[in-house]
């Protein structure tokens, strides 16, 4: 056992990672090669997107650092021959304490985005199936606390991947009020959903029993949570971000007619 009186502070190490990702500020400057077909210049499309809207990490403490009212006896108050008692309490640390971390890994690099369907049969619309797909690192941590007494602490750390499947409609304008015009892209999604398709614990500290299986529960159930409470309002909010980008996804008509020029159809 381990007496802590003072308050528990979280070590950097244990918080979720800064991200600090350097990507192009509108369509026309994300880089695709000069011989990608209209696949993989979408791809490149899609994924500057994506990362531009990349959630944050996250960190869940919202049962860290728990306190409770405890008895610690009675004060007696004695005045002539009246008697009076109350009660003493103290707040202290007690209770199981638990924190967890969800984050991206690398997702400039590791961040997959795979086009599978291009339809361009509808005139001034194209039709876009996409698999995305990114792993995740997590982090857990359980305390459990008896009156101040800190009786264990045990961390976790797992790894996933997560699969995101998307199709949208994205309606192409051509502005001619500019010369040379310009070419205006309007996405809209239409379906997306979110699976997990890996979960693995990756290591776990010394203390093992109930403890361990408490925080492997722990932490698959945050990210149970987070991807379902992503998930249902997946479309909306792909949407809506995609709407704030609106001045950001503008190319020159030349800029594109030289692309489409140099580039292989697909059937």
């Amino acid at each position: 056992m381990e007496d802590i009186l003072d308050t528990e502070t979280i070590p950097e190490s244990e918080r979720p990672a800064s991200r600090n990702l350097i990507l192009p500020e509108t369509l026309p400057q994300v880089p695709v090669a000069v011989s990608a077909d209209e696949r993989q210049e979408i791809s490149a499309w899609v994924k500057w997107m994506v990362l531009k809207n990349l959630p944050p990490n996250f960190e869940d403490n919202r049962k860290w650092d728990k306190r409770k009212e405890v008895f610690t006896g009675l004060h007696i108050h004695r005045e002539g021959l009246k008697i009076e008692t109350k009660r003493k309490t103290t707040l202290m640390k007690h209770g199981t304490w638990t924190r967890y971390t969800i984050d991206f890994v690398d997702p400039e690099k590791e961040l997959i985005v795979d086009v599978s369907k291009i339809d361009f049969s509808h005139d001034g619309r194209i039709d876009i199936t996409t698999r995305i797909e990114t792993p995740l690192k997590l982090f857990g941590r359980v305390s459990q606390w008896q009156r101040n007494v800190r009786w264990y602490s045990l961390s976790m750390h797992a790894k996933s991947r997560v699969e995101m499947n998307v199709e949208c409609s994205v309606y192409v304008h051509v502005n001619s009020a500019k010369f040379p015009p310009d070419v205006e892209f309007s996405p809209k999604v239409t379906i997306a959903n979110v699976l997990l398709k890996e979960f693995e614990v990756d290591r776990i500290s010394r203390v093992g029993g109930d403890a361990a299986e408490l925080i492997g529960k722990g932490i698959r159930e945050v990210l149970d949570e987070k991807m379902k409470d992503y998930d249902d309002k997946l479309v909306e909010k792909m949407n809506r971000e995609i709407a704030k980008q609106k001045d950001k996804l503008t190319i020159s008509l030349n800029d594109w007619l030289e692309k489409k020029a140099g580039t292989k159809s697909i059937r």
